[in-house]
Formats: C-alpha cells, sequence, structure tokens
C-alpha cells in the first residue's frame, strides 16, 4: 500500500506566502505512523503536489489548518476527479464535526491521531466504529460522527519520521520538534461565564458547571489534546539528532507553552507549579551540544508571560540563540479576564523587559475583532504596543477566527473601525523595529528564488523567521551568506551579499 501526506498547512487559498519557512510537526507525525506500520509514505507540500501524480496512492491524508479550508476544497474537488484514493482529513480543520458536508472527503481525524490511524490501518481504512473520526457513509449517503477519543497518556506513540527531506527548504526551515503536547490553562473565559459567584477555574479546573470549553476562549487546544504532557527527553533528543543529520539547520521545540515541560503531569494549572527548571535546563543544555555539533540552532518559541520569570531568562540566554513568542492578544486587563487569559499585559511587559535584558527577542502576538472587543480595549491596546515597542523585535497579530472546539466557536469577528486600528499600529511599530536593522551585517540562509525577480533570493536569519530578501542571491541557495542590510518593510527586510 502506498500513501501520500499532502501539507496544507498555512495555506489559506492555495500557496503559502508567509510561513514558507515552517514545516510543522503534524505531517511528520502521521508519516512516522504510517511507516511504523509498514505503509509506504511520502509528504508532498500543497505548493510542489502534481495532481496527475496522485492516482498512484491507495490512500491520501491532507493536514490543514481552519483557515486552509478554501484550498483543501479545491484540492479534494480535483482529487476526486483524477483517483480513486481514500482521502482523510486531519489537522485543526477536522475539528469540524460537520467538515465531510462540506469537503467531500471520505473520512476526517477530531484530535490526536496516533491511535486513530493505527486503528483505521487494522480495519483497512474502514472508520466504523473507530473513535476520533467521521466518515461518509456511501450505502445510507449520510455524514456520521463517532464518539471522541480520549486524549493520549502514551506519548512514546509519537514516532515522527524525520525523512525531512520530502520538503525542498528543509535546510532552511524551521522544523518543529513536539515537546509539549496539550496545554495547561484550564480556565474559561468569563465572558460567557452567568455564574458570578464560581470561583472554580480560578486556578484551573477539568469540569465546568456550565459546560464552557477551558483555555481562553479563542483557543481550542486544551478542548481538543487536554491538559499539558511532555514526551521524554530521550525522544526528543533522538528526533533532533536524526533530522540535524540529514541537514537541517533550525529546530524549533515545539510546545503550546514550552514552560509546561515536565511542570507535572496532569498540568491544568496555568500559574502553580513553577516551570520546572532543572528539566528545562537539561534539555535545553543536550539541544546545545547538538546544534554545536551539526552547526544549526535550536528555538523557543511560545511562553506564558506569568510563567517566564529570571531565572528561566537566564536558562534560555545561557543555551538559546532564539526569539520567545509572547501571547498578549489584548492590552486591556479587564479584556484579557474575560478573554480566560494566563496572564496580564502587565505580565507581558515584565516578559519582554526580561527578555530584553537577557539579549533574547521576544516578539508579542495580538488579535483584533475579538468578543467582548470595544473602543476602551482597543484604546488599551494600541497604549500597550507602545509601551512594549523599545522591548520586542516583532509584534504579531491576526484576525480572530471562530475555531471548532473552542469556548467562542460560536462568535463571528466583531471588526469595527476601532480593530483596524490594532493592525494598523502593529504594521507602523514593525516598520519602526525593522528599520533598525538597516547597515547592518547579518548572517542569511539563502532559502529560494524570489517569487518575482529570479535573480534574486529570499533567506531568513538562522535565529528566527525574519524574512530577507538577498538581491542577486539565487545563486546561493543553501549556503549561509552574509547580507548588509539595506531596506526594511513592515514583513521582511532587503539586503545585498556583502564580502563576496
Amino acid at each position: 500500500m502506498k500513501s501520500l501526506i499532502i501539507d496544507c498547512l498555512a495555506s489559506t487559498d492555495g500557496k503559502r506566502v508567509l510561513a514558507r519557512d515552517v514545516i510543522g510537526a503534524g505531517p511528520r507525525t502521521v508519516k512516522g505512523i504510517l511507516q511504523n506500520e509498514g505503509i509506504n509514505a511520502k509528504i508532498i507540500p500543497i505548493e510542489d503536489l502534481n495532481i496527475n501524480e496522485t492516482k498512484k496512492y491507495d490512500v491520501i491524508f491532507i493536514s490543514a489548518m481552519t483557515s486552509d479550508f478554501k484550498c483543501v476544497k479545491r484540492l479534494v474537488e480535483k482529487l476526486k476527479l483524477k483517483t480513486d484514493s481514500k482521502i482523510i482529513i486531519g489537522g485543526p480543520i477536522a475539528n469540524d464535526l460537520y467538515l465531510l458536508e462540506k469537503i467531500e472527503g471520505d473520512i476526517s481525524i477530531v484530535g490526536e491521531g496516533e491511535i486513530t490511524i493505527r486503528e483505521l490501518i487494522k480495519k483497512d481504512f474502514n472508520a466504523e466504529g473507530v473513535k476520533g473520526t467521521t466518515y461518509w457513509d456511501y450505502d445510507s449517503d449520510e455524514l456520521k460522527i463517532n464518539p471522541l477519543r480520549e486524549i493520549l497518556t502514551d506519548l512514546k506513540l509519537i514516532t515522527p519520521s524525520t525523512e525531512i527531506k520530502d520538503y525542498k527548504n528543509y535546510f532552511s526551515a524551521r522544523v518543529y520538534v513536539e515537546v509539549v503536547r496539550g496545554c495547561s490553562n484550564f480556565k474559561r473565559p468569563l465572558l460567557l461565564c452567568t455564574n458570578k459567584k464560581c470561583n472554580l477555574c480560578k486556578n484551573g479546573t477539568l469540569k465546568c458547571p456550565l459546560n464552557i470549553n477551558p483555555g481562553c476562549g479563542f483557543c481550542s487546544v486544551p478542548s481538543v489534546f487536554g491538559y499539558a504532557r511532555s514526551r521524554d527527553e530521550d525522544a526528543i533528543l533522538i528526533e533532533i539528532e536524526e533530522l540535524l543529520k540529514e541537514g537541517v539547520k533550525k529546530i524549533v521545540l515545539s510546545a503550546p507553552d514550552f514552560l509546561d515541560y515536565q511542570r507535572e503531569e496532569k498540568l491544568i494549572n496555568p500559574y502553580y507549579p513553577e516551570p520546572n527548571y532543572e528539566a528545562i535546563e537539561s534539555l535545553l543544555s543536550k539541544c546545545k551540544e547538538l546544534a554545536n555539533k551539526y552547526k544549526a540552532n535550536i528555538l523557543v518559541e511560545n511562553v506564558k508571560a506569568n510563567l517566564f520569570n529570571e531565572r528561566v531568562a537566564k536558562i534560555f540566554s545561557k543555551y538559546l540563540k532564539t526569539s520567545i513568542y509572547i501571547g498578549c492578544e489584548s492590552g486591556d486587563e479587564e479584556h484579557c479576564k474575560l478573554l480566560g487569559r494566563p496572564s496580564t499585559p502587565n505580565d507581558v511587559l515584565k516578559a519582554v523587559k526580561l527578555a530584553k535584558k537577557y539579549n533574547l527577542k521576544a516578539q508579542v502576538y495580538f488579535i483584533y475583532g475579538l468578543p467582548g472587543e470595544n473602543e476602551r480595549t482597543v484604546k488599551n491596546t494600541i497604549n500597550f504596543m507602545h509601551k512594549i515597542k523599545n522591548y520586542i523585535d516583532k509584534i504579531t497579530v491576526y484576525k480572530f477566527r471562530p475555531l471548532p472546539m473552542s469556548a467562542f466557536q460560536n462568535f463571528k469577528p466583531n471588526i469595527s473601525k476601532y480593530s483596524l486600528l490594532i493592525k494598523e499600529t502593529a504594521n507602523k511599530i514593525n516598520l519602526e523595529i525593522k528599520k533598525k536593522y538597516i547597515g547592518k551585517i547579518l548572517e542569511v540562509i539563502i532559502s529560494e528564488r524570489h517569487f518575482k525577480n529570479k535573480n534574486d533570493a529570499i533567506g531568513y536569519l538562522p535565529d528566527s523567521g525574519l524574512m530577507v530578501v538577498v538581491k542577486n542571491g539565487s545563486q546561493y541557495i543553501g549556503k549561509i551568506k552574509k547580507v548588509k542590510i539595506i531596506k526594511a518593510y513592515k514583513k521582511y527586510l532587503e539586503g545585498i551579499l556583502w564580502g563576496d
């Protein structure tokens, strides 16, 4: 049996424009499961797919996010014309239990796939009675929804493939290695809470009397993946070294919050206990040894501001050359409480100041159009952006999307004239920050030809995902070159080769 995994992650309407240097953990995990079960498997990013080649495969997996709906719908329509292969859709897009009524796939995998895929293989991909799936019953011509699967407790079943060369840009990409699955924020968004006397979720609780989904209201991670639990250090290090042997130069230790790593076994409290400093230092020190051995970089991304303290900053600065990503979402403290956030804007301010002190580049997330947003919350968010701009390397702004299985799944984006001010402010601040790079000489990994000017190239900084357009750099794809930055734009830098 031959299987194909089509990576549609972050492809939106069919082609990745941003985050082209990201290789997620999901498709590699699916490939590893299939290979361990004796099935030939190959990954193809959507932009590299030749639709005529798909007829060679018996089963086709599609990995996508909710925002990739248009891309996946169009892809499945094309596949149906070319092949009789079984089409299985997974990833965050499949958290919509009624997805197969909108996209004509055969099976969807809801949530974690480690056990579900193995069961499907044993049943020759007949999804009847398989937990964690929905499927189209062609005899009755209706969608069947099986019960959800319990969360995975044996993380040794996470067996990602390290055959990374399925991706053309593996040498310049940020390759994600899963460290923590699930999230420790089992608070609830107070915007939905009608019982003002209830205090059960102050520090997190598994059960809510009102059945409000856990976590920040806009996020589905706690509902889908459950409480935070960590993979074994040895498994993580083996996976990293195998990827580095293949020529990967940037590894991201992936987690909804890296500071949840080994913090507790069944972690639902976003505040206590403190980070497991010893486990974090042990992992990072060994990652540093591997990075030095293979001349690569190890990066950490998401951290909760309320857990990021001076002791963490010292450990990070000792072993990492990295950007850290901190969620703020709203700069209004009361709004953060209504959203179910574990951190306040003041926590974020303290965290970015610590990051700056220890030479760690901080990037901060915000969302516009959120439930509960109004003129006051927008004004406070904009003021807060200006308050942190001297301590950070970038602001990332997203438009609110109602994700299936999140507490806010039934809300629509609340886009007003005030909402757009958040996006406009972020663009102005990002341009202001990027102008500070002008005149600097930086090492850049040359990744691919420019989309329009074939003499130029797209590259990335080794310690982050910051994009650099390198003039006349197309002949150096795959190499690390020194580049002098001559221009700055809100989303990328432009530079010329230096020293050649």
